[in-house]
């Protein structure tokens, strides 16, 4: 890594990320000296102060100066006054997709999961899977686990990571196995249209090295659409024809699914998730497709897939309030809010609860129509103000996308601050209900109000 260059300290834009805080954990591990700033606190930014990082609060473009790289995610804007500082100072910067590309050179083979849903599941999936088969590996992962955060350093053999397709910066990495889960519009900001979504997914599947794998789901729409564009691909599916299958599938009690799994010309294998939801056996077959393609005996991926006890803020189970109970779940695109419903009516609750925070402006625009239909299988609707994120203009906002569901019937609400939201859902909710949180943005924080 950074060969040829003396790199001793690293100065991270934008900290606080999921990602880019696991980024810096890892630099702090393979002995730089790290420094970083965010606009906001979080618990990423306590936690890497633990660590030893350098933190600062808000923009501070004299900690630029001592450094001797500058890492910057594709979120931030040209007009940043520490990154300014950089270009000022003539500092070596680095876009973070870049760093990634640099990190996972330094392994002998590097996983990258890709998808509009369901990759950091995926991903934390089989760092449990390599973990239980004491493999030597680097999982960087886009989500906090229950029981290693959001890196888990183990050794130096492969690296795992999440490949995120917006600004297109899962095209910086060159991985020997590609997971592609689904392919949906999620980034109006990033593609203009399906095709060039698609064609963006179709060079990532090019950038495996040769003697590599790409693993596509094979219910998916964009691999049904354009499958003639992936070569020599290993697929899984639960409906379709496949290499990878699973069947015999039963709902277990907690909403959790078993099943088992079937590969031509191997044995069936049996699997029993600690996760609920159907969607998380398409996570799961994504992973032991992985798993099994790098060489990990099936008792591993059974054992890891039963470990696994998932992700902060995917169904994640809060506490309980009044009689009801609270969950989190991440979802801030149609489909992952119907995955979510589903799930939380698997548990059979009196009535589902569904607060939704809307993520950014742009997104509920583009899909306004989608979003608009998603909430029918819920017994009521809370919509909180947009969290617009990098925007401040333009798109849809929160309101206006109430309104659009309110037209339709049920009970629907808006608010625009928390403590009032917090209110209201305090004497709506009654014994026996389930109230599911959920959006990307700061939604999860009711709860503490509650």
């Amino acid at each position: 890594m950074f060969s040829g260059e003396k790199i001793g300290k690293i100065h991270f834009i934008g900290m606080g990320g999921v990602s880019m805080s696991a980024l810096a954990k890892l630099m702090i591990l393979k002995g730089y000296s790290v420094s970083g700033s965010d606009l906001r606190y979080s618990a990423e930014l306590e936690e890497l102060g633990e660590w030893g990082a350098e933190i600062h609060l808000g923009s501070e473009p004299e900690a630029v100066k001592s450094a001797d790289l500058v890492v910057f995610s594709g979120a931030i804007p040209a007009t940043d006054l520490e990154l300014l500082q950089a270009i000022a100072s003539d500092k070596k910067r680095i876009r973070r997709d870049f760093l990634l590309r640099e990190v996972s050179s330094d392994y002998d083979r590097v996983v990258a999961v890709a998808g509009t849903h369901g990759k950091t599941t995926v991903t934390a999936m089989l760092s449990s899977i390599f973990k239980e088969a004491g493999e030597l590996y680097t999982a960087h992962i886009g989500g906090e686990t229950f029981d290693a955060g959001n890196l888990s350093y183990r050794g130096d053999s492969c690296f795992i990571t999440e490949a995120c397709e917006y600004r297109r910066s899962f095209l910086a990495l060159n991985p020997d196995i590609a997971v592609i889960t689904e392919v949906e519009p999620d980034h109006p900001d990033t593609y203009r249209d399906e095709r060039e979504l698609f064609e963006a997914f179709e060079a990532f599947s090019s950038l495996v090295k040769e003697g590599g794998t790409v693993i596509i789901n094979a219910d998916a729409k964009f691999y049904r659409m354009r499958q003639t564009a992936y070569k020599k691909v290993f697929t899984y599916a639960l409906e379709s024809n496949a290499d990878l299958r699973a069947v015999d599938m039963r709902i277990l009690e907690n909403g959790c699914y078993g099943f088992r799994i079937r590969q031509s010309g191997k044995p069936n294998s049996d699997i029993t998730l600690s996760v609920p939801g159907r969607h998380n056996v398409y996570n799961a077959l994504a992973a032991a497709a992985a798993a099994r393609c790098y060489g990990i005996p099936d008792k591993y991926v059974s054992s890891g897939l039963k470990r696994f006890m998932g992700v902060h803020g995917r169904f994640e189970y809060l506490k309980p309030f009044r009689g009801a109970k609270l969950y989190a779940d991440y979802a801030h695109h149609p489909t992952e809010i119907k995955a979510a419903i589903r799930t939380a009516l698997g548990l059979r609750p009196k009535r589902l609860v569904v607060v939704f925070q809307p993520h950014t402006l742009s997104r509920t625009e583009m899909l306004m129509k989608e979003f608009t239909y998603s909430f029918c299988d819920a017994d009521a609707v809370f919509f909180f103000k947009e969290y617009a994120a990098r925007e401040s203009r333009g798109g849809k906002t929160a309101l206006e996308l109430y309104e659009k569901v309110a037209a339709l019937g049920g009970e629907c609400y808006y608010y625009s601050d928390m403590m009032k939201l917090a209110c209201a859902l305090a004497d709506y909710l009654k014994p026996g209900d389930l109230a599911l949180l959920t959006g990307a943005g700061d939604v999860k924080k009711v709860s503490e109000l509650l």
